[in-house]
This record gives structure tokens, C-alpha cells and sequence, in this order.
């Protein structure tokens, strides 16, 4: 049976977090309360809103106390602000709905914070600092030189699928052996895109030799064969997690998992 390709799972691995990366104990700075809109209530909700960000249980559980003892609506506390939003923005349209979106949902707040937090930690862990974070990575590294002098379309900026196959086929730590091959591969790119969007938005992308091999992988599972019918179901299950029932090569991949031979 043919077994994982250990070289290319190591390659396409994030940095290992160390043991004495946790935060458990760190002790957070309680924001300072401020006065926003001069209505006493809206900035209070606003310093409950800063507690919260700051992703530390510490305070999100208090401020999730203090806000259930406001009786106010959420609905009218919504609506003010958003009055206090038109007033002060020129009746911007888009300040009242972006600043305004959710401003007295704070248990969803306090679950995006939480997410969010974890994220940021998780990324100073892995790479230190975020200057290494946004390093190009041994595997955008190999996959840049593996298409150095091919040329990407002006378009949208992108190789071209078969001539990528070809140079990443040449070198056997960028070739997937099996399915989960491809799912390691494509659960990295993924992880890596989280961990840098959660610093900085704008600087999230993989460089383009990575996308292309991420699209590659993607191609490879209509090719290899399904070891087991597990493995044919994770393949499935990772396309529906991540949106791909509706890419161009998901029919042939479905038919690779149905007929792949691990009956």
C-alpha cells in the first residue's frame, strides 16, 4: 500500500509550539473607561466592548456579568448607537453599518475575541515575531524556486496549472503520495493564511508559487487512488468544510473517491 510522503508532511508542518508557550498566567491591563457619545449607557456598553477585546477571560467574564444587568433592549441600544454613528459620520452609510453592526452583541463578541486571542498567541508561539511570521516559510521558499522564470498570467496573477504540475513534479518533497498527503498540504496553507490574518489582513496571502501548489494538490486528489474508504470520506468531508463541492475539478474528484479501488 502506498504510504504518506513523510518529507513533503515535514515541509508543509508549521513550527512546533513550545512547551512553555502558555499565557495562562499573564495578568491583562483593564482598559480605561472613556467618554465616546456622551451617553453614559452607549459608553459604558463601548468599555464593556474594550474589556472584551482584549480576548482575556479575565475580564470578558465580568464584563459578560455587568452587561446582563443592563436592562436596556439590545435593539435600542443598537439603535442609538447607530443615531450617534449618522450624526457624527455626515450620515455616512457605511459607518453606521459597519460601526454600528452588532455593537450590543457582546457574547458574540466575546466568542470572536476569545478566537481571536488564541490566534495571536498562537502565531507569537510558532514564529516568535511577527517578522518571521510573515517570512516566507521553507515551503513558499522550495515552491517560489520550484517555478523560478515561469511567468504568471496579468490577469489574475497566476501560473499556469499544467506547466506548475510539471516543475513541482520534479522535485519528490513537493509530490503528494496520498489523499492525506493533499489534505496535510492544504490544512497548512490554511492554518498559515489564519495565523497571519489575525495580524494583519492586508499581508495574509501565501506567495503565489504557494497558491499554485496548493492548487495543485487540490488537483492531485481526482489522481490518487483512495487508500480506504475512510480516507475516500475524508476527502469528501474536507470538501464540503471547506467550500470546494463547486470547483471545477470536484466532479473528477468525486469520481476518483467512488471508483479509486479501496473497495
Amino acid at each position: 500500500m502506498t504510504t504518506d510522503n513523510q518529507a513533503f508532511r515535514a515541509l508543509f508542518t508549521l513550527p512546533p509550539l513550545p512547551l512553555s508557550s502558555s499565557t495562562a498566567l499573564t495578568v491583562p491591563e483593564t482598559p480605561a473607561p472613556k467618554t465616546v457619545t456622551g451617553d453614559r449607557e452607549l459608553d459604558a456598553i463601548l468599555w464593556l466592548r474594550d474589556c472584551i477585546e482584549t480576548g482575556h477571560q479575565a475580564l470578558i467574564t465580568p464584563a459578560l456579568e455587568a452587561f446582563k444587568r443592563v436592562t436596556t433592549p439590545a435593539k435600542e441600544l443598537n439603535d442609538r448607537y447607530c443615531a450617534w454613528l449618522r450624526a457624527t459620520s455626515g450620515d455616512n452609510p457605511f459607518a453606521v453599518i459597519f460601526g454600528g453592526f452588532g455593537f450590543a452583541d457582546l457574547e458574540g463578541l466575546a466568542k470572536d475575541s476569545i478566537k481571536s486571542k488564541a490566534r495571536r498567541d498562537e502565531a507569537m508561539a510558532r514564529f516568535g515575531t511577527e517578522e518571521e511570521l510573515f517570512k516566507l516559510t521553507p515551503a513558499e521558499d522550495l515552491c517560489k524556486k520550484a517555478l523560478r522564470g515561469l511567468k504568471r498570467s496579468k490577469d489574475w496573477d497566476e501560473y499556469d496549472a499544467e506547466a506548475a504540475e510539471e516543475r513541482f513534479a520534479k522535485r519528490p518533497v513537493l509530490v503528494p503520495h496520498t489523499l492525506s498527503d493533499c489534505l496535510h498540504e492544504q490544512d497548512y496553507w490554511d492554518s498559515l493564511y489564519w495565523l497571519r490574518n489575525e495580524i494583519d489582513m492586508y499581508a495574509s496571502d501565501a506567495d503565489p508559487a504557494a497558491r499554485a501548489h496548493d492548487d495543485y494538490c487540490f488537483a492531485m486528489l481526482a489522481k490518487i487512488a483512495p487508500r480506504s474508504k475512510e480516507e475516500a470520506l475524508q476527502v469528501y468531508q474536507h470538501l464540503r468544510d471547506k467550500d470546494g463541492l463547486d470547483r471545477t475539478e470536484t466532479p473528477d474528484i468525486l469520481r476518483n473517491l467512488i471508483s479509486g479501488g479501496w473497495q
